[in-house]
Formats: structure tokens, C-alpha cells, sequence
């Protein structure tokens, strides 16, 4: 199989890697100008959760660049591992030369799938989320790959592209987290995690944003908003146990953030991401996304509009 990955940003990276470890032809789609800055590959301090496979992983990935594509060079796959605000462009460039290709976007998603299918057919997409995450210290990918890959059709009905998208990523070692609405999936896992990633924006330092407890039960009594907000766009809550915690009282859900971050080195390296600049602008188009959804609900969603200072 032969697979296209849209640049060299964290997600696409380690799963470039995972993807070419396991035999699968991989090609990363970078810049004009930029193919020559991987020439000797990049190098991974990876924490790898999948079974039967080292924990730790100090390693270089030779990974195959190009700048242009054409219809000919025959890409079965081409996954699009961009922030949510960066998908429809990177879809405007693809597509007109993507050939049949099917396209796997793995981005956030708030405002549903509209834009999506102006560009492509569904018969031609899928959607999802990643399992892992990272930064890049000093040059190096400091990263963690999950166990998991979450994937879905936008209809919910299984298809040969969907099959064939779960078969890649099992070769690999992960398995296919399939949702049967994949977009309220990614609506409630974004709400899990807009309001931690802008309070974290106040210190952009893991420790002293834990350390401020009431910047933390801000954060926690806007992520209940936001889950209100999911339900009132059609969520179903209750399909998604990662949501459950929405009914947890306060001081417990600020407990169990404040473990997860300072105790599971996963989770230290999944957040590591929330400090760039390109989550920083994702995270203010996700806040525009929310605010005009609520406004048009109606719904008053004061402790998330207080987060909005911390927006540089």
C-alpha cells in the first residue's frame, strides 16, 4: 500500500515512522523548499504504547519527502494529520491532484463536515483522531504513540475503505478505535480539552498551571460547559465514557487532571503540544467556533468566556 502523509508535524511523524516500520510505503508531502531540511531523516525519543513493542525508543526515521504530487504516483491513502484550522486548505492543494486516492483527516473537528464535502465525496474520506503526541525539543521528536488510532465514516455504515484503513494501522500495531459517529466524537473530545489547553497558555509551564488551583476549577467548570454545549448540538453523552467525569463534582475532576498530567508520562508528552504556537492558533479558532455555536443556542457559557484572556 502505498500511503502520502501531509507534512512532518508530530502526529505525521510518528506515524510515518510506526507506518514505514512495518513495511508500508510511506512519502511525506512538505513545503516548497523544505524537502532538503529532512535529508538525513529526524530523530525520536518516542514512548510507545503498543503491545510487543519497546517502551522506549531512542531512533532515527529516514522518512521520504516530496514537494509535488500527481495523479500518477498512484497514493492509495493520503492522511491529513493538520490542525483543525489548517484541514481545508491542505484539502484545496490535494485533492485536484490526489488521483482515487482516499483521504484519512485526522484533525479536530467543531463545525462538522460541510466544508469537507464541498472537496470530497465521502465515498472518498474517512475521519479520525490520533492516539499520541509530542514536541520537538532541541531537534529531537519527543513524542508518545498510543495504542489506538480512532477512526470512523461520516455515515456510520462500514465500507471496504474503512476495513482497508484498519488493516494499515493494525500491521502497524495499533489498533482501530471505530466510532460509529466519529463526528461526535470529536466534538466531545474536544470538549475535554479546549479549556485546559487555553489555561495553559497563562504559564505555557505544565507545573505552575497545575500549581494554580483556581485557574484549574476554571478550566474544570468550563469543560462542563462545553459538554452542555456538545448535548445541546445532538451529543449523546452517554456513549462516550470519557465524557462521564462531566458529573464528577469539581475538586475531583481538578484531582484526577492534576494526577493524570503530573504522574503518567503519556499524558506529559500528549499535552507537551498545548505550548506551540500552532496549538495556541487552534485553540482560538475552536474558542470562535464555541462562542458563536453558543451564542446561537443561547446558552451563557461564563467560565469558558473568562478563559478567553489567556488567548494570546
Amino acid at each position: 500500500m502505498k500511503v502520502l502523509i501531509v507534512g512532518t508535524g508530530i502526529i505525521g511523524v510518528i506515524y510515518g515512522w510506526a507506518l514505514a516500520q512495518a513495511g508500508i510505503d510511506v512519502t511525506h508531502f512538505v513545503r516548497k523548499g523544505k524537502k532538503d531540511q529532512f535529508k538525513d531523516g529526524v530523530n525520536l525519543d518516542v514512548l510507545d504504547e503498543r503491545k510487543g513493542h519497546p517502551k522506549y525508543n531512542l531512533t532515527k526515521y529516514a522518512l521520504k519527502c516530496v514537494e509535488q504530487i500527481s495523479p500518477s504516483d498512484g497514493y492509495e491513502f493520503i492522511i491529513v494529520p493538520t490542525n483543525m484550522h489548517q484541514t481545508e486548505d491542505a484539502l484545496k492543494m490535494l485533492v485536484p491532484v490526489s488521483g482515487t486516492a482516499s483521504f484519512l483527516i485526522l484533525s479536530g473537528n467543531w463545525e462538522g463536515t460541510e466544508c469537507i464535502d464541498q472537496l470530497l465525496p465521502r465515498e472518498r474520506y474517512l475521519m479520525g483522531y490520533a492516539d499520541g503526541g509530542g514536541t520537538i525539543r532541541d531537534g529531537v521528536y519527543w513524542t508518545n504513540l498510543g495504542a489506538e488510532i480512532h477512526i470512523g465514516e461520516v455515515d456510520g455504515k462500514p465500507t471496504e475503505k474503512l476495513e482497508k484503513v484498519k488493516t494499515l494501522f493494525a500491521r502497524a500495531g495499533m489498533k482501530p478505535d471505530v466510532q460509529e459517529n466519529i463526528v461526535h466524537w470529536l466534538w466531545q473530545h474536544a470538549a475535554g480539552a479546549i479549556a485546559f489547553a487555553i489555561g495553559f497558555a497563562k504559564y505555557g509551564d505544565t507545573k505552575t498551571f497545575l500549581a494554580d488551583k483556581e485557574l484549574l476549577r476554571q478550566c474544570v467548570l468550563s469543560t462542563k460547559e462545553l459538554y452542555r454545549l456538545c448535548a445541546l448540538r445532538g451529543v449523546d453523552l452517554k456513549k462516550f465514557p470519557e465524557a462521564g467525569f462531566v458529573n464528577f463534582p469539581d475538586w475531583l475532576v481538578s484531582l484526577l487532571v492534576r494526577w493524570n498530567i503530573s504522574y503518567r508520562e503519556s499524558a506529559q508528552r500528549y499535552s507537551a503540544h498545548a505550548a506551540s504556537a500552532g496549538s495556541q492558533q487552534e485553540m482560538k479558532h475552536y474558542y470562535a467556533s464555541v462562542m458563536k455555536d453558543a451564542n446561537e443556542l443561547g446558552f451563557e457559557m461564563p467560565h469558558t468566556r473568562a478563559l478567553a484572556v489567556y488567548l494570546n
